[in-house]
C-alpha cells in the first residue's frame, strides 16, 4: 500500500519497515491503494442531497473558504484554506514548510468540506428549529502542480478573491512562487455530495402561540480600512477593492 512521505520528526516516530509481509486476503485500502473508490451517498437525509452539478459550482463560487481534511499519522488533521474553483477542479495553497500539507500533496486521500448558511429556521420548539444551508463535501486526491500551472493557479486564487488585484501590483517573484504549495482537487462525479436545505419551518403539529419564521444571513463587506502605510502615502482605495466591496454589498 503506498503511504505519504514521511519526514522530520514523522519519520524518527516511525521509521520504514524492512519487512515484507504477504497476506491472502485483499488489501485494506479500498480508494487507497489503486481500488476503486468508494461513491459517496448521502445516508442522513438523502432527500436533501442534490447531484445537480451547477448547483455545486454556485457553491464553491460563492463560499471563499473551506476544511481540508486527512489523516497524518494515524491521527485526525484538518485545517481551513481559501480555494477557488478552477473548472472541474478546486485550487488551493499553503507554504511549502508545512510538513503535514506536503503529505496531502504526496497523494493522501483529502476531503474538503464547504458550507454556506442561508438562514436560521425559527419554528416553534427548539427541537423543530433548523437552518437553512448548502454545504459540499469533495474527495480525491490532491496534485501537486508543476511551475507553469503553480504560477496561473496563483493568480487564479488572488483573483478569486479580490478581482483585478494581479493587475495592481507585481507580479509574484521566483522566491514567492517557490515557497508556495500550489494544489488541485479534482471534482470527480461519484466522489463528492451535496446537501441543502431552503424554506421556512413545518406547521406546527400542536398548539402554539410562538412566532416562526426565518432569519436570513449574508456575507456583507464592510467599509476599507487602509493600512497605515496607505494612509501615509495617502493610496487612494483602488479599483479591485472598491469593486471587491460592492460585489458584497448587493
Amino acid at each position: 500500500m503506498p503511504r505519504p512521505t514521511r519526514t522530520g520528526d514523522a519519520l524518527r516516530r516511525h521509521p520504514a519497515s524492512t519487512e515484507r509481509i504477504v497476506r491472502d486476503e485483499p488489501c485494506p485500502g479500498r480508494g487507497y491503494a489503486g481500488g476503486a473508490a468508494p461513491v459517496q451517498r448521502l445516508t442522513r437525509k438523502p432527500e436533501r442531497g442534490t447531484a445537480d452539478r451547477a448547483a455545486l459550482d454556485a457553491l464553491l463560487d460563492d463560499v471563499l473558504a473551506g476544511t481540508l481534511a486527512t489523516v497524518v499519522d494515524g491521527r485526525p488533521w484538518c485545517v481551513p484554506m481559501l480555494f477557488a474553483r478552477d473548472g472541474d477542479r478546486v485550487l488551493l495553497h499553503g507554504s511549502t514548510g508545512a510538513g503535514a500539507l506536503r503529505q496531502v500533496a504526496a497523494g493522501a486521500p483529502a476531503a474538503l468540506t464547504v458550507v454556506a448558511v442561508d438562514g436560521l429556521v425559527v419554528a416553534h420548539t427548539t427541537f423543530e428549529s433548523s437552518a437553512n444551508y448548502r454545504s459540499a463535501v469533495l474527495h480525491g486526491e490532491l496534485v501537486t502542480l508543476d511551475d507553469a500551472d503553480r504560477e496561473r493557479a496563483l493568480d487564479v486564487l488572488s483573483e478569486r478573491l479580490v478581482p483585478g488585484r494581479t493587475g495592481e501590483v507585481r507580479p509574484m517573484t521566483r522566491r514567492e512562487q517557490v515557497a508556495t504549495l500550489a494544489m488541485a482537487l479534482p471534482i470527480t462525479d461519484g466522489r463528492w455530495v451535496l446537501k441543502a436545505r431552503s424554506g421556512g419551518p413545518g406547521e406546527p403539529d400542536e398548539e402554539t402561540t410562538a412566532w416562526t419564521g426565518v432569519v436570513p444571513f449574508r456575507t456583507v463587506a464592510g467599509d476599507p480600512e487602509p493600512a497605515p502605510h496607505a494612509l501615509a502615502t495617502g493610496a487612494p482605495v483602488p479599483a479591485s477593492v472598491t469593486g471587491l466591496v460592492e460585489r458584497w454589498r448587493r
